[in-house]
C-alpha cells in the first residue's frame, strides 16, 4: 500500500491506497469543499508536499483541469 502526498492549491490531503496515483488523485478530488481553491496542477508525491515550488522530478504532476473533467466536475 502506498502513501501519497497531494496538494493542489489549499487541497492538502494524506492518501493511503493500492491505488496508481493518478487514479488516487480522481478520488481525493472528492474531498474538496467550497472554500478549497486549486492550482493548475496537482502534485503527488511519496516523499512529502509538494508544489510548483518544490516539486522534484520524481513528483507526479497532472493537469486539475483533466481530474476534474474525469471526475464530473467540469464538461
Amino acid at each position: 500500500m502506498s502513501k501519497y502526498y497531494i496538494q493542489s492549491g489549499t487541497l492538502s490531503l494524506i492518501y493511503s491506497t493500492n491505488q496508481k496515483p493518478y487514479d488516487a488523485c480522481r478520488t481525493v478530488i472528492h474531498e474538496i469543499n467550497e472554500y478549497d481553491e486549486l492550482d493548475e496542477f496537482m502534485y503527488c508525491d511519496e516523499r512529502g508536499m509538494r508544489d510548483y515550488v518544490s516539486a522534484t522530478p520524481d513528483t507526479m504532476v497532472f493537469p486539475t483541469e483533466d481530474i476534474l473533467r474525469k471526475e464530473g466536475y467540469i464538461k
